[in-house]
């Protein structure tokens, strides 16, 4: 059997830089430090719309990792006048977008003796675990983050095709403690040989404390303000809804209390129409997406990051929450939501407050109790440095890699 040890490791993916979003963020630098031995299999068109990724190639220029770019890892979903029409465009293009990326991989194994193939989507990317399977040396991997086995549809509603798939792989990645139990919970047995568990970390030498920049300020208008903020995609599982409506209790007692929200995403009309209703539209600033050059200053406009995640009807919730730790590693304390992944990245009373999403009384409570307590403030923000510093990437890139390492198989 050929030897695994340090062959180059395939990751394939749809989330890279530029592509934004917090898988983007932990593969690339899962790679980062990896010392190469990681190569990157991502695309340059956005299979949501079939359009290019901007920035693709100056990424790849500056990468410290080899990436493989092609066309397409899955099939652009676009809407179609005729059904029939639709579904024989869906399955011819899906077959040339597999008949690539298989044509790829086997280069990968055959000629350039990659030792390990991980997917890092589990629904999209699953039969490549069964090609994989054909080249019993390479070891097959999945990273989960969470949500893709917390949310139902109608594509797989008891979750019984995501079970196989994983029960494909030799090793899957949790990247919290929930959503390894949830593994566990959904393979059964077969769980406890495959699970591997490497929590999301953060890049300390990017994000740490900063001075707060002069043009910003102005550009918000926050000059003498208490600053709440959140950094996060605008979707509704992240509780910036209640946080609104925390803040527009908050703002009553303290008018120079101010809430930055950073980020897009398709619920910002929704919560920018929450300001307008709760009378705080002037207090609360939306910056929409900002590059990833700007996000360290600002984070450093928070006095503290609020994101009061929870989980929806659906199941759909927040496998982790990398911007936690994001904000901890700025100097920031943190109000977290209860539900998902998130507390593994933040301890109560430690590094920031958990709450309960579902409850705007307790994110208002935890929002005015940092707003008035700075003792309690600065205790979270020296144990939030910490935190982050233990969360280092490079540990977590030294445990994926000793994964396929070890040579350690779970049962076929």
């Amino acid at each position: 059997m050929p030897e695994r040890r340090a062959r180059p490791i395939l990751l394939v993916t749809n989330n890279l830089p530029p592509v934004l979003g917090g898988s983007a963020i932990v593969y690339d630098n899962l790679a980062r430090h990896a010392g190469g031995r990681v190569v990157v299999i991502a695309p340059t068109l956005n299979y949501l719309d079939g359009l290019p990724l901007i920035g693709w190639r100056e990424h790849d220029r500056q990468a410290p990792y080899p990436v493989k770019r092609l066309r397409l890892l899955r099939t652009v979903m676009r809407d179609a006048t005729s059904p029939r029409l639709h579904a024989l465009r869906l399955r011819l293009q899906d077959a040339v977008v597999r008949a690539r990326l298989l044509a790829t991989l086997l280069r990968c194994i055959l000629f350039e003796r990659a030792g390990a193939v991980c997917i890092g989507e589990l629904v999209a990317s699953a039969w490549v675990l069964g090609v994989v399977r054909l080249f019993p040396w390479v070891s097959r991997a999945v990273y989960i983050h969470g949500e893709e086995i917390t949310t139902r549809d109608a594509y797989d509603v008891r979750l019984a095709r995501r079970r196989r798939a994983l029960l494909r792989a030799h090793h899957v990645v949790a990247v919290s403690r929930f959503t390894a139990a949830t593994l566990a919970e959904l393979m059964g047995e077969a769980a406890s040989a495959r699970i591997r568990l490497i929590e999301n970390g953060v890049d300390v030498a990017r994000f740490r404390p900063v001075a707060r920049q002069p043009g910003l300020l102005d550009l918000y208008g926050l000059h003498g303000q208490f600053v709440f903020v959140s950094v996060c995609r605008l979707l509704e599982k992240k509780g910036v809804d209640h946080a609104i409506a925390g803040f527009a209790a908050v703002v009553t007692q303290y008018p120079d209390t101010r809430y930055l929200v950073v980020g897009d995403g398709p619920y910002r009309a929704t919560l920018e129409a929450l300001a307008r209703t709760h009378a705080v539209a002037d207090k609360v600033v939306f910056t929409g997406a900002v590059g990833d050059d700007e996000l360290i200053e600002h984070y450093a406009l928070g006095d503290v990051f609020v994101m009061p995640n929870r989980r929806l009807p659906n199941g759909d919730t927040e496998g982790f929450g990398l911007v936690f730790l994001e904000a901890n590693a700025c100097g920031l304390p943190v109000i977290a939501g209860r539900d998902g992944g998130s507390i593994d990245a933040v301890r109560d009373g430690d590094n920031g407050l958990l709450v309960g999403g579902q409850s705007v009384d307790a994110i208002t409570q935890a929002m005015l109790r940092l707003r008035t307590d700075a003792g309690l403030r600065e205790r979270l923000r020296r144990n939030g440095l910490r935190t982050a510093a233990a969360a280092d990437w490079r540990h977590k890139s030294a445990a994926f890699l000793a994964m396929f390492d070890s040579g350690e198989h779970a049962p076929k």
